[in-house]
């Protein structure tokens, strides 16, 4: 008997210890299920508090901006904080921040989250623009697929109509002031003015002899227009009175023909004169010639522009053409316009080669265009990769099975177009120069209009511009 009660008590022994072990496990599971659910509920929260607090940054970006205080922290009553910590870059182009978001601040079960905003600002530039002239002074605005022009009804401060005569040459300060001249003198209108921001335009002060002018280019160094007369073959800069006033004339028997300024000189070019540049140096009165010697440099030279980026030790002026009684392209390339360098040609058409006729600097890049669908960029004006064109994409309107002379190209950033003069053909690309789109001659009332020039614009000041942002984000 006792024996048996001996046996009953251990075995309930045995049980409780059994069920206290398991007890002590379930409360451990339990307890260890609590806290992993309040470690998950505190980390969620700290992140939407870090999410929060970049995103109230964002909204107040501004104001951060003009404030000295680049490190913010933000209290959310009975929920916790954010610390918020930013980086201005590339005058505030470019705007990293960094949100931190604490809950249980300084307590054993405190839990933080981050998360990374980059904001890469588009800058204020505004609408793409784009104007091109007709033989007849006809200014048209198209739109941002080169179409749809419509005729831009220019007029003085009486009402009556604004007619330049013989238009040449578009040109623009990248802010607020286009420049448009024309070859007549005399009486007639050979320069308009356009502010950009009330979409205005007005006659320059005329001397009383008249001027006309052949070519003009925005020297952002000077921050003047310069213009070639077509009277005396002098340069003339447009002062701040909207007055044109003559530099120099050029060197005799060199009829500049473009022209582009830049690190204190002013370099003209001229088809006439093949092999041949002159220059005009700040310190010196008189114009100087230079005959440019050295294979694949010689020939008759079409396009010139002055390009300059922040990351350069200077800006450098490009000069392109093709070779004399040959087709093949010539690219130069100099920082002071007296000494030039023989361009690169890093790869070619399929073999074939044509002339090139302008070039441009677009602000990220050099664009040349030429014959037969010739299509070059430079990101240094030193090397250069050519656009097969049989890459280059048609139009599902366009009908032609050949490739257009292209005289004139522009742009700006990304943006870039060309035109054909003598053929009316269009050229577009909007993600700089990566794809084209060719297209064929437009139409204005079932005729084909025969632009002298064209020009891409847009009305922002290129500024900081926190509405016009993309952002990305990351943990």
């Amino acid at each position: 008997m006792n024996n048996q009660r001996g046996s009953i008590l251990i075995s309930l022994l045995v049980m409780v210890t059994i069920l206290s072990i398991l007890s002590i496990a379930v409360y451990r599971i339990s307890y260890s299920a609590n806290r992993q659910a309040q470690f998950t509920r505190d980390n969620s929260q700290a992140y939407y508090l870090a999410k929060a607090g970049a995103d109230l940054a964002i909204t107040n970006i501004e104001k951060i901006i003009d404030s000295n205080n680049k490190t913010l922290e933000l209290d959310f009553p009975n929920e916790g904080k954010a610390i918020i910590d930013l980086k201005l870059r590339d005058d505030n182009k470019e705007i990293s921040i960094n949100s931190t978001g604490i809950v249980n601040e300084k307590k054993r079960n405190e839990s933080k989250s981050s998360i990374q905003a980059n904001l890469i600002s588009k800058s204020n530039l505004g609408d793409i623009v784009i104007l091109g002239v007709d033989n007849h002074g006809v200014i048209y605005e198209f739109n941002e697929e080169f179409e749809n022009p419509e005729k831009i009804e220019i007029i003085d401060k009486e009402g009556k109509e604004i007619n330049i005569k013989d238009p040449r040459s578009f040109a623009w300060d990248g802010g607020n002031k286009l420049v448009l001249v024309g070859g007549e003198s005399g009486n007639k209108v050979d320069t308009l003015i356009c502010d950009l921001t009330k979409g205005i335009w007005r006659k320059a002060n005329e001397k009383s002899t008249g001027n006309g002018f052949r070519y003009v280019e925005y020297s952002k160094e000077k921050n003047v227009f310069y213009a070639i007369n077509t009277n005396n073959d002098k340069i003339n800069y447009l002062s701040e009175n909207e007055t044109w006033q003559d530099i120099h004339k050029p060197t005799a028997n060199f009829k500049i023909e473009k022209l582009a300024q830049g690190n204190g000189n002013i370099v003209g070019i001229s088809k006439n004169n093949s092999s041949e540049i002159t220059y005009l140096k700040d310190e010196n009165k008189e114009w100087e010639k230079k005959i440019i010697n050295g294979s694949g440099m010689e020939g008759i030279y079409c396009g010139i522009t002055f390009g300059n980026k922040k990351d350069w030790d200077k800006g450098r002026f490009v000069i392109v053409g093709y070779e004399k009684g040959k087709s093949y392209p010539i690219f130069i390339f100099s920082k002071d316009g007296i000494e030039w360098y023989k361009g690169n040609q890093i790869n070619t058409m399929s073999g074939i080669n044509y002339e090139l006729n302008d070039v441009i600097w677009t602000g990220e890049k050099f664009v040349a265009v030429g014959n037969s669908g010739t299509i070059y960029t430079s990101s240094n004006g030193e090397d250069w990769y050519a656009f097969d064109r049989k890459d280059i994409i048609k139009d599902s309107k366009s009908t032609q099975d050949y490739w257009f002379n292209y005289s004139r190209v522009s742009g700006n950033g990304d943006y870039i177009i060309a035109f054909s003069s003598s053929q009316g053909g269009r050229l577009i690309s909007t993600d700089g120069g990566k794809t084209w789109t060719e297209k064929e001659p437009i139409k204005v009332n079932d005729k084909v209009i025969k632009l002298k020039d064209i020009i891409v614009i847009n009305k922002g000041d290129g500024g900081f511009d926190p509405k016009n942002y993309k952002i990305q984000w990351s943990k």
